[in-house]
Parts: C-alpha cells; structure tokens; sequence
C-alpha cells in the first residue's frame, strides 16, 4: 500500500485494521502450524444456579478469572490423593507436565505433546478438577497431533445447582 493510499484511510478504518492485527496475532501466535495443544478459558460459577420461576440465578455461564492451570499425565482416582473437600485433590501421583496461567478474561494456550492429560486448577483447597470420563479419569483431555483442544475449565465449587 501506498503513502498516498495510507494516508487517504479513514480514521475509524485504520483503527478496524489495526485491531484486526492485534486480533489475529494474539493465541494465533502461539498455536504455530503443525504444533498442537490446548486452548480455552477458565470460568468461576458461584452462588444459586437452580432454575426457579421465582428468583433471579447467578451467572449462569460464568466469569472469567486468574488461575493456575497445572498439566498431569493422565490421572484417575487410584493415582491422586483427596483433600477435605470434595473435588480438590492434596497430591498427584503422576508427572507434572507444564504449569500455565490464564489472562484477566480467563484465557490460556499451552502447547502440548500428543497424549492423554488430566488438568488441575490451584486453589487455596488443593488442586480442583470436577469432571471424569467413563473410566474414572480426572478432568481428562486428548491431545492429537496437529490438533488444538479448544475447552472451557469451569470452577464451580460454590455454586448451588
């Protein structure tokens, strides 16, 4: 493109293509060709989420929120150690992988070798994870190669359903 050409774009023009930038440069950049891994938000649910015709229900999607994924080869009940509370784990016995934390709304990209995971949010409680697959496994996610997982982890330990 031209000086000329630049310099006759609108305003408001400029500023569409310039987010646009920014936009296709952001997770993009992490997910090069052929690599693969995961990619997602992290939600917090609180409070009263059952359906009532009378009261008003929390968010029912979640917000997005801070957090501290970690990254485990695949773990199911005979490989973890409980905490107190239900849904929080003290120790896992498999290998930490990676550690990644997400941004202010919640996002997070993390490049992964193909395989089987089992992610694990940090909390004051222990480690979090809600969901199981029909063999047990915690909180499990496949990665493929050349493949990216695009997942929501929802944290919703304080959440009434």
């Amino acid at each position: 493109m031209s000086k000329s050409a630049l310099y006759s774009l609108q305003p408001s023009v400029c500023i569409l293509l310039f987010g646009l930038f920014l936009l296709t440069s952001g997770c993009a950049a992490q997910k090069k060709k052929g690599s693969q891994g995961i990619s997602g938000t992290v939600l917090w649910r609180s409070g009263n989420l059952m359906p009532s015709p009378d009261a008003k229900t929390s968010n029912r999607k979640g917000s997005p929120i801070v957090r501290e994924i970690l990254i485990y080869e695949l773990a199911d009940n005979s490989k973890v150690e409980p905490a107190e509370e239900s849904g929080f784990y003290r120790t896992i016995h498999t290998k930490l992988i990676k550690k990644v934390t997400s941004d202010k709304e919640g996002r997070f990209t993390v490049s992964l070798p193909a395989g089987y995971y089992s992610l694990f949010i940090k909390e004051e409680k222990g480690l979090y994870a809600n969901l199981f697959d029909d063999a047990m496994n915690i909180n499990p996610v496949h990665i493929q190669k050349g493949k990216w997982e695009e997942i929501d982890i929802i944290i919703d330990y304080a959440a009434v359903y």
